[in-house]
């Protein structure tokens, strides 16, 4: 497992191992998020953007996780460090990595999920709401 990804899932299980049957985690490479029709990638949750041995991006939505990681690419979210348009030509040194509810009912755990790996992941670009 590439380094990005087992620091993602040791991360969220140290904190959050106990919701463990509550989230599905995926790693998806952006063109299986864009073409995927599976119902799970489709969910709430946090999604996180990596490439190399970096974290790029980190947030949440409460309804399709995957439909919002891929607005950043197309409207292009950047700071002075990274531009997400960046990856739209990224191949196998990157992807997203969904923690996607199972249930849309217990999204209420996804703003918690977000905000702890936003502060321990410290992604290339912050979100707004976490400073």
């Amino acid at each position: 497992m590439l380094k990005p990804i087992r620091f993602i899932y040791d991360s969220f299980h140290h904190e959050f191992g106990f919701l463990k049957e509550k989230f599905n985690i995926i790693p998806i490479s952006l063109i299986e998020a864009r073409e995927s029709q599976e119902l799970e990638v489709a969910m709430p949750g946090v999604y996180i953007f990596w490439k190399d041995d970096e974290i790029m991006k980190v947030g949440r939505h409460f309804e399709n996780s995957r439909k919002r990681a891929l607005e950043h690419i197309r409207d292009n979210t950047h700071n002075e460090l990274f531009e997400m348009a960046s990856l739209e030509d990224c191949n196998e040194n990157c992807g997203i990595i969904l923690i996607n509810c199972k249930n849309k009912n217990d999204f209420h755990w996804v703003a918690a999920i977000e905000i702890y790996m936003e502060i321990v992941l410290k992604p290339k670009i912050k979100s707004q709401r976490t400073g």
